[in-house]
């Protein structure tokens, strides 16, 4: 199901009544991410599945189980080129209530601590993908392909043209007319 998730939920209702969600969110309804995609991902054509399971731990914490799978496709800094970054990704959450609860949380948990009762599950999804995503998006080393130049036959070996115009060129000219 596409985009059947609800606009806002609270996360400790349903680890209550033990609940879950699952689909698929259009990349596009993920504003921050859309900035970091390739055009063909934020006009709306690629998906994330996800399954969001609320429940407890047996310390009666209020947690959220997800997995969210996603092919993002990123510009690759090195290249320019497409670069699918396939992401597959397991988090739990624990609800916590303040800063002081959250650091005594065990490793294995990440808190969440929404600013009010109800939270927007599409931005847990969202900010799963965002943690996957690498700060300079890259291929790996030796599959780039290298940079291609549109120039004629008469273009140096580089693409750029073998004669070069001086850009101040037109200053020099004016110096020279009193």
């Amino acid at each position: 199901m596409r985009d059947a998730l609800p606009e806002s939920i609270d996360p400790r209702r349903l680890a209550e009544v033990g609940r879950g969600l699952s689909g698929s969110l259009s990349l596009a309804r993920m504003p921050r991410l859309a900035e970091l995609l390739d055009r063909a991902d934020a006009a709306g054509q690629d998906f994330a599945a996800f399954a969001l399971e609320f429940g407890r731990d047996a310390s009666g914490r209020d947690l959220v189980r997800g997995r969210v799978t996603a092919t993002l496709r990123l510009r690759c800094q090195r290249c320019n080129g497409l670069l699918e970054l396939p992401v597959s990704s397991g988090f739990t959450l624990a609800v916590v209530q303040g800063l002081d609860e959250a650091a005594q949380l065990p490793a294995e948990y990440e808190p969440l601590l929404p600013d009010e009762a109800e939270i927007d599950p599409a931005a847990l999804v969202e900010d799963e993908l965002l943690l996957a995503v690498p700060p300079v998006p890259r291929h790996v080393v030796g599959a780039c392909e290298p940079p291609t130049y549109s120039g004629s036959a008469d273009d140096g070996a580089d693409g750029r043209s073998p004669t070069h115009e001086n850009p101040f060129a037109v200053l020099e000219v004016l110096k020279r007319d009193p």
